[in-house]
C-alpha cells in the first residue's frame, strides 16, 4: 500500500516537500554533504551577432541579445540584465519561502534590482572591474506581517539568497576551451 501525502501550500510553496528536505539534510550529514554539491547546469548556443540562446532541464529556452546602441538588436536582455534578474528571482524565491515557513501570505511582491555597470573597462578602454560595481535591490511587499517579521523575512531572502551570494562572494571561475568539429 502506497504512503498518503499530504500537502501544505502556502505562497503557491510546497511546504511539505520544504520542510522534508530540510529536516533530511539536517538530520543526515550525508544528504548535507551531497546537496553541499549540487551542481546545475546552462548549455548556451550562439545565435548570431549579440544573441545567443540558453537551454537547461526541460524548460523553454531564454535569449540574451543586447541594445542597439551596444550594438546588438535588442532581440531580449542582456545577459548582464539576466543576472540582475536572476537575483531578484532568487529573492523573490526566497521571500516566498521565509514568508510561507512564517505563515504569511503574500498579497503582491515585486524586486527591484539596478546595477551599475563599467563599460569602458569591458571595452578595455580603462582599467577597473568590467562587472557590476554596484547593485541596489528594492523589495516591494504587501503581506500579511508586522513591520519587524516582514524585515526578518526580507533579511533572510537577500543574506541565504544563492545568487546574490555567487555576486557578493569571490567564485571561482573556471573554463575549459573545446574545438567544435
Amino acid at each position: 500500500m502506497s504512503e498518503a501525502r499530504v500537502s501544505f501550500s502556502l505562497n503557491g510553496v510546497d511546504l511539505t516537500t520544504v520542510v522534508n528536505l530540510a529536516s533530511r539534510i539536517d538530520a543526515n550529514p550525508d544528504v548535507a554533504r551531497e546537496l553541499s554539491a549540487y551542481a546545475r547546469r546552462v548549455r548556451v548556443r550562439w545565435v548570431d551577432g549579440f544573441h545567443s540562446q540558453a537551454y537547461t532541464r526541460d524548460v523553454p529556452s531564454h535569449t540574451y541579445d543586447e541594445p542597439e546602441w551596444l550594438g546588438g538588436k535588442n532581440r531580449a536582455m542582456a545577459a548582464s540584465e539576466a543576472v540582475l534578474g536572476a537575483i531578484g528571482g532568487c529573492i523573490a524565491t526566497g521571500f516566498a519561502a521565509n514568508a510561507a515557513l512564517r505563515e504569511v501570505a503574500i498579497h503582491e511582491l515585486e524586486i527591484e534590482v539596478e546595477g551599475t555597470i563599467n563599460l569602458p573597462s569591458f571595452f578595455g578602454i580603462l582599467d577597473g572591474n568590467p562587472g557590476y560595481t554596484r547593485i541596489q535591490v528594492t523589495i516591494y511587499a504587501r503581506c500579511d506581517a508586522d513591520p519587524k517579521l516582514l524585515d526578518e523575512i526580507a533579511f533572510r531572502a537577500v543574506q541565504l539568497s544563492p545568487v546574490v551570494n555567487t555576486v557578493k562572494n569571490p567564485v571561482d571561475v573556471q573554463y575549459t576551451l573545446r574545438r567544435m568539429t
